[in-house]
């Protein structure tokens, strides 16, 4: 993926591979301006017209990125939910939620009774006291966690098989954000759908998904489960962020821990391996020879040294 721009083309996503199975919960995790979300907003078409996608997004046999927007308009909502990062931004100030709520089931037809009724409900369920009462209530009258219920509401109420979840928690208070979470869990079990999680926060990501895709500067540095994640990464970027979370047990260091430098912008162009200025188990190899997605054990690494690392640290296969 990458995007024109006035000083020419910049790359921001290169050489993805993703898989998510039915009822599975994937997480995509890295910094800010690693692609996560401009990976995401690609499949759904929501991107403007400076961006080049190549490649392929099936789903359901479809070809996302070659699809007509007459499919596109189909798989919106009823195959593919979308919950944005910020729900204030994302929500129309001048509709009601219920106008909102209700659009992905107008649009296909079922009658404003049963789509207000259905609408109803799903508000309800993500647990908006008074639902039928806020379906007459502008974003404006309701709380930061409130207004992200609603983001879930409109993104489930058509009943999709796969939900996008660009950064759902990101503003909103630790509290907020368990409920948060446990409701778009209990939802995804009851429904059996498959989920894609965006996120920066990997105590978010422990408590929900059940496999990861570690992304830097537009590239994959690691996928693999969860749990292998945080018990025995093989990719110095991920022990990085692992590094850099906060320990509730222990003894309290002086400072937060955290990777030395800055990522890189995308219109920089790094040889060899994107990550290699930060790295500190960084080899020559590395500042020249763009490093290849390799198996090591149970994960899929992008690191000249993840031989070495899993050795290190022994390995969990």
């Amino acid at each position: 993926m990458s995007f024109r721009t006035s000083a020419g083309r910049v790359n921001a996503v290169n050489g993805l591979n993703l898989t998510v199975r039915r009822r599975e919960r994937v997480g995509i995790v890295g910094e800010s301006g690693s692609g996560k979300s401009v990976t995401v907003q690609a499949l759904l078409g929501l991107l403007d017209e400076n961006a080049v996608v190549t490649g392929k997004a099936e789903f359901d046999g479809l070809d996302l990125l070659r699809a007509t927007p007459k499919q596109m308009r189909e798989i919106r909502g009823k195959g593919i939910g979308y919950i944005f990062q910020d729900p204030l931004s994302a929500l129309d100030p001048v509709r009601t939620i219920g106008e909102q709520v209700t659009e992905a089931l107008r649009i296909r037809g079922v009658g404003s009774r049963e789509a207000s009724r259905r609408s109803i409900d799903m508000l309800g369920r993500v647990g908006l006291k008074e639902p039928a009462r806020r379906m007459e209530d502008y974003p404006h009258e309701l709380s930061g966690g409130m207004r992200q219920r609603v983001m879930i509401a409109m993104a489930l109420v058509a009943e999709p098989q796969l939900v996008i979840a660009d950064e759902p928690t990101t503003a909103l208070d630790v509290r907020i954000q368990a409920k948060v979470l446990d409701l778009l869990w209990e939802l995804a079990e009851e429904r059996e759908l498959a989920v894609i999680f965006v996120t920066h926060d990997l105590g978010v990501l422990a408590g929900f998904a059940e496999g990861v895709t570690v992304m830097y500067s537009g590239r994959v540095m690691e996928q693999c489960s969860v749990d292998d994640m945080f018990a025995h990464s093989v990719h110095p970027y991920t022990l990085g962020l692992l590094d850099s979370v906060p320990r509730i047990t222990g003894p309290v260091p002086d400072r937060l821990i955290t990777i030395g430098g800055r990522p890189p912008a995308p219109q920089e162009r790094i040889a060899g391996c994107p990550f290699h200025p930060r790295c500190r188990f960084r080899i020559d190899e590395c500042a020249t020879v763009l490093p290849e997605a390799t198996i090591v054990g149970t994960h899929v690494s992008a690191c000249h040294r993840a031989g070495w690392l899993n050795e290190r640290t022994g390995s969990l296969a």
